[in-house]
């Protein structure tokens, strides 16, 4: 029996609540697939959102006292187990004994778990994505040299199985509703960040900031947006009555028009308003003169777009890009709108290659 067809429960796509219900031990279970599925969903659950998101603290509670967990914080401590459990693991094929939880800290995990949080919170979202790919790789990689029967038997079942499988229900559960409301808020354009301001005094430390976030932004895009295959791109699915396509398009549509602005205020010392038909109107007619583009097309025209507004930009005095009209019109076409698009079709990219639920392998399609 497959993730994909465990009596009606898609351990992808099914309620967490059903998952819960499911015996994981049972010997009919595809041990290797259902850890596959479970993975995609937590990896899907945070698709999008950006690096002041995932710092940002509240997800929930600590345990120990501590300061409340960021989902940074939680997505390393799930890597932090992984890498636990390849240490352990190991000790067991080569001849040794399997973990107690007197182990750590005298079985206190609150008190494990909290000293350790430093290190994930110290690393970037992307480090921290690249490291987990990297932990699970070498965990799976160990936990199948165990024979099945090995990790089903009573020593080892809560040391392979949970951390690979109940550690990250456990998680999802948090991780998941967290998620969805930091996703919201950054598709409604909220920064996460102290100082509204999207280059801060313009001094040179702010400046920095601006152009690290930006960086940033462009690096998810470049992970989420770029894999999905260009047959894809015109398919419904990631906000309503807009493919991908779409909304590739339309960031690149924005990029363009705020270069002429900008190239506009160095020639005559005014900053443009906004749109004078609105905004919606702008977007609908910018859509409509865009359907007729391939994907190649339009992902073309954004990298075009984003260099030129990258180079126009980047010659704007300090004072301008810190003033609140420069400023606007900077971040907001250069990296907050794209953010914002980010955040809508982020989770949409990261389903875009699971199998179906009748699919039999277990694995990622894309």
């Amino acid at each position: 029996m497959t993730a994909g067809t465990a009596v009606g429960v898609d351990l992808r796509r099914s309620p967490l609540a059903a998952l819960r219900g499911l015996d994981f031990r049972s010997p009919g279970r595809d041990f290797w697939a259902d850890e596959a599925a479970i993975h995609d969903r937590l990896v899907a659950s945070w698709a999008g959102l950006d690096e002041a998101a995932w710092a940002l603290p509240g997800a929930a509670p600590s345990d120990a006292g501590g300061p409340d967990w960021s989902l940074k914080e939680h997505a390393g401590h799930v890597v932090d187990w992984q890498e636990i459990a390849t240490t352990y693991i190991q000790r067991v094929l080569d001849g040794g004994r399997w973990p107690s939880d007197e182990d750590y800290e005298g079985g206190d995990f609150d008190r494990f778990n909290e000293r350790r949080r430093g290190t994930w919170a110290a690393l970037s979202a992307a480090d921290l994505r690249v490291r987990m790919d990297a932990a699970r790789r070498e965990l799976l990689k160990l936990a199948r040299c165990l024979p099945a029967e090995s990790i089903r038997g009573d020593d080892a079942w809560g040391w392979v199985y949970m951390v690979l499988h109940g550690h990250v229900l456990d998680h999802l559960g948090v991780v998941g509703p967290w998620a969805d409301r930091l996703r919201a808020r950054q598709a409604q354009g909220e920064p996460f960040l102290a100082d509204p301001r999207p280059a801060g005094d313009g001094s040179p430390d702010a400046l920095a900031r601006f152009w690290a976030a930006e960086a940033e932004t462009f690096e998810l895009f470049d992970e989420l947006v770029r894999p999905v295959p260009g047959l894809r791109w015109e398919e419904p699915g990631p906000t309503p009555d807009w493919t991908l396509k779409d909304h590739v398009a339309h960031m690149a549509s924005w990029f363009d028009e705020c270069t002429a602005v900008i190239e506009e205020h160095r020639a005559t010392g005014t900053w443009r308003p906004g749109p004078a038909e609105g905004i919606a109107a702008w977007n609908a007619r910018a859509i409509a003169a865009n359907r007729d583009l391939s994907a190649a097309d339009a992902l073309a025209r954004f990298d075009a777009g984003r260099a030129r507004l990258t180079v126009a930009t980047r010659a704007m005095a300090p004072a301008d890009l810190a003033s609140p009209e420069g400023g606007a019109w900077a971040y907001e076409c250069l990296h907050g709108h794209v953010r914002s698009h980010l955040a809508m079709v982020g989770p949409w990219c990261a389903v875009i290659g699971w199998p179906g639920p009748d699919d039999q392998d277990g694995e990622p399609a894309r």
